[in-house]
């Protein structure tokens, strides 16, 4: 009896094994494929606008020149470099001393050559009063030659005379621009820090007055991008080393003529240089990289597409129209300007038609 237990154990043992085995390995049946949902695009109304984008720096184009009037030390200064001013603030003012020296001694010398000169007009009076003509004819030219001798001489003196008031004048004159207004407002900079103290001379360059109201966006393009840019036209302008500062302007100015750089290298494509003014923002400065779009074209209320529906493997581009419950119907279009990813559609669909990306 117990022998035939054992035997039943040991095959629902071996059965139970079995079993578990089976479900273990048995091939499972493949699970059904499912059918990716179509990739469908909407067919909307929008504004849509063509750019070029550019590259460059900011610049402060509004600068005036300060020069030294004469020759001289600087004697004082009124302002410091990177001061703001206004026209008609003092900036410096220049040694005279020199100048008033030599003004003392020309009034003197004229005061002196006055004084002879009325002393011989004395004395060519009295000479005529007393002049006797002469018996003969020697003796009479003798007397002439005399006498326009003495005229003329005190005519030179009289022109001696007005040579030096015109010097004494003219170094008036000069010194009356001893005191050097500002010209314009702005920023003052000196050219070089250490002409606080050095002698300068005349005409030499001291600094500058920038007018940092004023900023352009200097930029190049090349000459397929100059002939689509025109005056006026609005840039989206951002700093190179913070996009997140949004500034605007507008093309001012588009050169006719390439840069000397490319127009005599002929394997070179020319360049065009090309100023956007910037619109004042205290957060702009000179000198720094920004890039813009310039907008080229704009159109308001357009019906689009996006680019990647539209089938161009024929004579005319067409879209899949979306007919619903998995229709779809191939339909031609009249496509128009293209910008990023998105086409205008001139004729064909209209704002809410559904296209299926095949």
């Amino acid at each position: 009896m117990k022998k035939w237990i054992k035997i039943i154990i040991t095959v629902v043992l071996l059965a139970g094994a079995g079993y578990w085995l089976y479900e273990k390995y048995k091939p499972k049946p493949e699970a059904p494929i499912e059918i990716p949902p179509p990739i469908t695009f909407d067919v909307t109304q929008e504004t849509m606008t063509q750019t070029i984008q550019v590259k460059g720096k900011s610049v402060y184009t509004d600068q005036t020149d300060i020069f030294a009037p004469y020759a001289s030390n600087i004697k004082q200064w009124h302002v410091k470099s990177g001061e703001q001013v206004s026209k008609g603030d003092i900036l410096f003012t220049l040694d005279t001393s020199t100048l008033q020296t030599e003004v003392e001694q020309l009034q003197s010398d004229l005061e002196k050559a006055q004084l002879e000169n009325k002393m011989n007009q004395v004395t060519l009076d009295q000479a005529n009063m007393s002049e006797t003509l002469g018996v003969t004819e020697e003796e009479r030219k003798k007397a002439f030659a005399d006498r326009e001798g003495k005229r003329l001489t005190n005519e030179l003196n009289q022109k001696a005379l007005a040579l030096k008031e015109k010097e004494i004048q003219k170094k008036q004159a000069v010194i009356s621009k001893s005191v050097v207004y500002a010209s314009a407002s702005g920023i003052f900079q000196m050219n070089e820090e250490d002409s606080k103290t050095r002698a300068v001379t005349e005409g030499q360059l001291i600094g500058s007055i920038t007018n940092i109201s004023k900023l352009k966006f200097m930029t190049i393009v090349g000459e397929e991008e100059m002939f689509r840019l025109k005056v006026g036209m609005p840039v989206k302008v951002r700093m190179t080393a913070q996009k997140d500062l949004q500034f605007t302007g507008k093309v001012s100015k588009v050169s006719k003529f390439a840069r000397k750089s490319t127009d005599t290298d002929l394997k070179q494509a020319s360049q065009f240089d090309v100023v956007i003014d910037l619109k004042p923002d205290a957060r702009m400065y000179g000198g720094v990289s920004l890039e813009g779009d310039i907008e080229t074209m704009r159109k308001d209320k357009v019906t689009v597409v996006s680019s990647l529906a539209i089938m161009r493997d024929q004579t005319e581009p067409y879209v899949l129209l979306d007919k619903g419950n998995g229709q779809t119907e191939p339909l031609t279009i009249q496509a128009g300007m293209e910008s990023g990813d998105k086409t205008e559609v001139v004729s064909g669909l209209k704002p809410g038609d559904i296209v299926v990306l095949p």
